[in-house]
């Protein structure tokens, strides 16, 4: 039997959300394999206004799509890309472990020099 309309589309939506729920956790986790102090701040689908994840005290946001751009991802031995859109502010595009690796690196030397 075929699932009515209505019934297909709220599936689709739940699966979703568990898929961004899903990588929300799998990058907390990594914050914290590298000690860094990380929370999931959208548990149970709240929507923080802040953003989806604290890691030390910033606020980030998780987007999940099935395809990304290939132009986004590093090639050679680039370590990541920046990008920017017209009239728009320069963003990069990194490996989330190396992200990671820069702000332990980056705290360790705040802390020493205090």
């Amino acid at each position: 039997m075929k699932p009515k309309r209505k019934d297909w589309h709220q599936r689709q939506g739940r699966r979703n959300r568990q898929r961004g729920a899903e990588l929300q956790r799998q990058i907390v986790k990594l914050a914290k394999t590298h000690g860094l102090e990380a929370y999931n701040r959208d548990r149970g689908g709240a929507q923080h206004e802040q953003g989806d994840l604290e890691i030390h005290g910033n606020y980030w946001g998780c987007k999940r799509h099935k395809r990304i751009a290939k132009w986004l991802y590093p090639e050679k031995k680039e370590y990541g890309v920046f990008f920017r859109e017209d009239r728009g502010i320069p963003m990069v595009s990194i490996p989330a472990e190396l992200l990671m690796e820069l702000m332990c690196g980056f705290l360790d030397k705040i802390e020493s020099n205090k």
